[in-house]
């Protein structure tokens, strides 16, 4: 049968054109930066990255390009492009080994496509859904989504895709050790790839169907078996050779590699010949270097393991526990259930070549319990299978001791004469045994109750830990309790101190705040008052979040409110700003210090200690705005166009510019401008990929609310800010102030 497969389908090469259609290179990340540089629509540019993602072979790239034409899509209230970008960063996420965020993204993908007619994307995406549930080992969910994505592809008419997951439900039957059913699809697919001349999906069935071979445990491979598999293998690496397209020319040969490494190792194990060692280490090697092309980390820790298993073949262990070792290290948590088992298999078998039993039993120990998590997984069929198979094998063992018993009778009587001088020099060799197995009995019994003292007092030991461990983790409970309980009363004090929205909205009717600490206290505070006829707000910014940057921002708002009650302070924001400075500098100076200091003709000061700062005073009857910033700029939407006051680039505190002087702006303002303060955490904000939120967007942000009423823009800019964050870690506390002229 395997004999005529193999004649079959080297025939119907001939006839199938090697050459795919579109040669594809590796997309330059420079020309794509280019063409979205001279895009001038956003139409443009979404086109640019829905190219630049589908084009790419390297994820990480995909991901860059999809994440912009994600956030472009949702702009323009695109659904089909932005199906199309979740599609391309799902691919991403799953080529980097991020099955949890793929399989969420596919959801995205799926949740956006139900309402509409396109089969093929519909089904396409059930597809990526179930290889991401199979990634996972929820199989009875990835065999859900698989027969679906079957259903849909047979509907349209998709020879191609209905081929790829008849052997991909192969590959599932596989891991269920199903391996009839397996056979079955696979030949499906052989025959389908066959008709529509598609050589490279047809290499993809062969090399799932010789995978079966060798996972199939019921026999052992032999010699004449292997060397047919070989020429299967062979008629991969001829299809890869062919083949046009790098990714899939890649793809091909990794698994070609692949394959040619097993065989080789298998046969070495069968005949001994050495150079086939050098061989299956070689074919390892291969593989690897293709590794970009596949980016499957199952895949490439099982070429790994390969080499692993290749050293402890040649008794060569050390190379196999360096390997090993390494993977365990990088790739534990992030291999499947069916990986994992084969690591452990594999460790424990080179340690034990090493003759490291306590290692190896402990890696065994662990094989076992995955194992034992995988069994749990598969159908209850093969479990009736297995006491059906043992039902026959005993029937079979009770025919064969009948038909034994019958031919013993028979030839008993020869056998008296034998069997009496045989008893009487076993019992003499007996005697031997018994005399020195008491000594060795007694040695035993000793060195047996030697251990055993040992082990008593090594679990008195164990269990003494156990007890101090057990107090330690009661007593940082306890720590841990009163250091949050203290904490929440202080975010408790902190926003006593701070003004409520009531105050506020009797000086600014109309206005927003957003003010997310990081932790449970802030850094940042700000202020709303009035004096001498202004309408005053003031937003800082202090060193550090959390508890430190809590202590200095009550700090802040006691100096600030004592200076602004002053009926007689003249109410320029750089005048307040450089009182504030003084104040700071006073309150965070320690006099003992300064003393040595100046003796030792030094500096007295830390430069990191202190705050940044903006104060805007608004003039409502002479339509006067009053701005100076330490560290931070005044934002003002006036005309349709945004309006940039930068602040001093100098902090309120110690600075090494000890006699420059705050500046105070002026600007002339008219009713509806919008005045936007921010401190620097919105900008400095990395997102879940990986990038700055920077000024740029927060710009872009005036740019497109200004004119909503200000209860929106706050919704808006939470909503923008939750998006960009998407599990990601809030670095820094986030302040953003928004105030309407109203008169």
């Amino acid at each position: 049968m395997v004999k005529l497969l193999i004649i079959s389908i080297l025939t119907s090469l001939l006839t199938i054109d090697s050459g795919q259609k579109g040669n594809e290179n590796p997309s330059d990340d420079g020309l794509w930066a280019d063409s979205l540089a001279a895009a001038t629509t956003a139409s443009d540019s979404l086109r640019v990255c829905h190219l630049a993602a589908q084009e790419s072979i390297f994820a990480d790239t995909v991901m860059k390009y999809s994440l912009i034409g994600l956030e472009i899509a949702r702009k323009l209230n695109d659904t089909a492009k932005l199906a199309d970008a979740y599609s391309t960063l799902g691919w991403a996420y799953s080529n980097l080994g991020n099955r949890d965020s793929s399989l969420a993204i596919y959801m995205r993908e799926y949740d956006l496509l139900s309402n509409t007619t396109d089969t093929f994307r519909v089904a396409k995406t059930l597809y990526n859904i179930a290889c991401d549930y199979n990634s996972l080992n929820q199989f009875a969910k990835s065999l859900k989504y698989y027969q679906q994505a079957l259903v849909l592809f047979e509907k349209i008419g998709d020879q191609k895709n209905t081929a790829l997951i008849q052997r991909d439900l192969a590959s599932h039957d596989i891991i269920m050790r199903q391996y009839d059913l397996a056979k079955e699809k696979i030949m499906e697919a052989i025959k389908i790839d066959k008709s529509i001349n598609d050589s490279t999906s047809l290499a993809s069935d062969l090399y799932t169907l010789i995978l079966m071979q060798f996972n199939e445990t019921k026999r052992s491979i032999s010699i004449s078996e292997l060397q047919q598999l070989d020429m299967m293998a062979d008629t991969i690496g001829m299809i890869a050779a062919k083949t046009k397209n790098n990714l899939d020319r890649g793809i091909l040969k990794f698994n070609y590699y692949h394959i040619k490494a097993i065989l080789y190792g298998q046969l070495y194990t069968l005949d001994g010949q050495h150079w086939r060692i050098d061989s299956a280490y070689k074919y390892c090697d291969q593989a690897l270097k293709y590794q970009y092309a596949v980016k499957d980390v199952d895949k490439i820790v099982t070429i790994l393991l390969q080499k692993a298993q290749t050293s402890y073949f040649e008794k060569n262990s050390d190379i196999g526990i360096n390997i090993t070792d390494m993977l365990q290290q990088r790739y534990i948590d992030s291999v499947s259930l069916v990986t994992k088992i084969e690591l452990y298999k594999v460790t424990s078998q080179c340690y034990e070549a090493k003759r490291d039993f306590e290692k190896a039993y402990i890696y065994l120990c662990e094989y076992i319990k995955c194992y034992i998590t995988y069994l749990n997984t598969l159908n209850m069929r093969e479990n009736a299978n297995f006491d059906a198979n043992v039902r026959i094998h005993e029937l079979e063992t009770k025919q064969n001791n009948e038909k034994e018993k019958t031919s013993q009778k028979m030839a008993q009587q020869q056998r008296i004469t034998t069997l009496i001088i045989i008893v009487l020099i076993i019992g003499a060799i007996l005697l031997v045994i018994t005399f020195r197995a008491l000594l060795q009995k007694r040695s035993n019994v000793k060195i047996l109750n030697d251990k055993n003292q040992q082990l008593s007092r090594q679990q008195e030991e164990i269990i003494a830990q156990r007890n101090t461990i057990e107090d330690q983790r009661r007593a940082s409970e306890r720590a841990n309790l009163i250091m949050f309980q203290s904490i929440r009363y202080a975010q408790h004090i902190q926003n006593a101190a701070l003004p409520s929205e009531d105050h506020i909205r009797r000086i600014f009717p109309d206005h927003f705040v957003y003010y997310e600490p990081k932790d449970i206290v802030s850094g940042d505070f700000y202020y709303a008052t009035q004096n001498a006829g202004l309408d005053i707000f003031v937003l800082g910014d202090c060193t550090g979040h959390g508890v430190p940057g809590g202590f200095l921002s009550m700090l802040g708002i006691s100096i600030i409110k004592e200076l602004l009650r002053n009926p007689e302070i003249d109410i320029m924001p750089g005048i307040i700003l450089d009182m504030m400075r003084e104040y700071v500098k006073q309150a965070l100076a320690n006099d003992e210090e300064v003393a040595e200091a100046i003796a030792r003709g030094e500096e007295s000061f830390s430069t990191a200690d202190g705050m940044d700062m903006s104060i805007m005073a608004y003039d409502k009857y002479n339509h006067q705005l009053r701005f100076a910033g330490a560290y931070q700029d005044l934002y003002i939407a006036h005309n349709g166009e945004i309006i940039r006051l930068r602040g001093d680039r100098m902090p309120v505190g110690r600075h090494i510019n000890e006699s420059a002087t705050f500046q105070t702006q002026i600007f002339e303002t008219q009713k509806g401008d919008m005045v936007y303060m921010s401190s620097d955490g919105i900008p400095s904000q990395i997102g879940f990929s990986g990038v700055k939120f920077m000024s740029k967007r927060l710009i872009d942000f005036f740019k497109s609310n200004y004119a909503l009423p200000c209860e929106t823009q706050k919704r808006n800019i939470t909503n923008i800010m939750n998006d960009w964050l998407f599990g990601a870690i809030q670095i820094d506390d986030l302040s953003l102030i928004g105030i309407r002229i109203t008169e």
